[in-house]
């Protein structure tokens, strides 16, 4: 279910201050239903600690 332009209920943010640093953003953004960017952009205004990874595979260099 979408949840967007929904505001943060306080047990929303609760989880995301136990989350932050713990896991990655993107996995933090599937357990609470919202994008990565918004969960990005609310740890980030709360001053929370912050784990991004690259989750694309590496491309590999064309011989020549």
């Amino acid at each position: 279910m979408a949840r967007w332009k929904q505001s943060w209920s306080e047990e929303d943010l609760n989880r995301l201050r136990k989350l932050a640093g713990t896991k990655p953003v993107t996995t933090i953004a599937k357990e609470l239903g919202r994008t990565t960017g918004t969960v990005l952009a609310k740890a980030i205004e709360q001053k929370l600690p912050v784990i991004y990874r690259n989750e694309r595979t590496p491309q590999r260099q064309a011989a020549r």
